[in-house]
């Protein structure tokens, strides 16, 4: 019997948010659940959202949040089944004349994309610093990658004057004198789901048994990515693969653990206090009605069923 295929596409172009479905190829993961995958990246998180609307492809895989919780609520048939990235490990850093999140009121304040996940979190820590972000700071998109070697020079320089960086740096920061203004995991304790795996209502209805068996093929794929000892292998699968550093990648942040590696879930599943977090802001900001609920557009039972496959003696 063929394979069934499926075709599955990131929105974001990042290289990271492709590795897992393209560890899961070539170790196997996907052939031994009978699934022949293509993988593709549409650009955008809108662009997903239409193709998995339109059926021009079968499951998105790192749809940001708000998106999916504004197009369910406005009755789009879109259901969340798996986590990507379930918590974001940042901090938020300032140049070395800044010593508070206030003191950046008419500074600049770094982006790597104009309505990236650093916008978001900028926002949300100076807002609880009793800041407008729309009005108090000045955002500069398209300042590099989110690494102690991108970011260091330009706040040396005065391009911008705070950033949001990967934990992994927070010690090579704080040795070169460079203040942490916030820890994003101190602010989200219970986590923040910022991107999920986003599949069609009827396409589940038709495919519950290719949906698991994808998602057990991923959670593999995940579990390989997560385990130090298989990083080698892992970048040479990534060299191997069709997958290219995107021009502003600080390419030393693959020589070791990726820095978002540890917010991608071991067990394949949503955050739903997470979820729940982000279901409030949008509930907040009036982008959503105050009837939309997590359950709407949850459905937990595809990863559980999908981990119990993987976990099987």
């Amino acid at each position: 019997m063929a394979n069934k295929k499926l075709k599955v596409a990131a929105g974001h172009y990042h290289l990271f948010h492709r590795v897992a479905p393209t560890v899961a190829n070539a170790k196997g993961y996907f052939a031994k659940e009978g699934l022949e995958v293509e993988i593709s990246a549409t650009g955008t998180d809108l662009k997903s959202l239409q193709a998995l609307i339109e059926d021009e492809i079968d499951i998105v895989i790192d749809l940001k949040t708000p998106v999916a919780l504004q197009a369910r609520d406005r009755g789009e048939e879109v259901f969340l089944i798996g986590g990507f990235l379930n918590t974001y490990p940042g901090i938020f850093v300032g140049a070395k004349e800044i010593r508070s999140v206030t003191d950046l009121r008419g500074k600049k304040v770094g982006l790597r994309e104009p309505n990236g996940v650093a916008l978001t979190m900028s926002s949300m820590i100076l807002k609880k610093a009793g800041m407008e972000p729309d009005g108090d700071v000045i955002f500069i998109p398209h300042t590099g990658a989110s690494s102690f070697r991108s970011i260091a020079p330009k706040l040396d320089r005065g391009e911008i004057h705070a950033r949001i960086a990967h934990k992994a740096y927070a010690n090579d920061f704080k040795r070169a004198g460079y203040p942490i203004l916030a820890d994003l995991e101190e602010y989200l304790p219970n986590g923040y789901q910022l991107r999920a795996i986003a599949v069609k209502g009827s396409f589940l209805e038709r495919n519950r048994g290719t949906v698991v068996g994808f998602l057990a093929g991923l959670i593999q794929g995940y579990r390989f990515m997560k385990n130090p000892e298989n990083h080698p292998e892992m970048m040479a699968i990534i060299k191997a693969s069709d997958l290219e550093f995107e021009q502003d990648m600080d390419q030393g942040m693959w020589e070791e653990e990726y820095p978002l590696i540890p917010g991608i879930p071991a067990n394949g599943s949503i955050n739903v206090a997470g979820l729940q977090v982000i279901l409030d802001e949008e509930k907040l900001a009036r982008r959503i009605s105050p009837a939309m609920t997590v359950d709407r557009i949850l459905r937990s039972e595809y990863a559980q069923e999908a981990l119990r496959k993987v976990e099987r003696p």
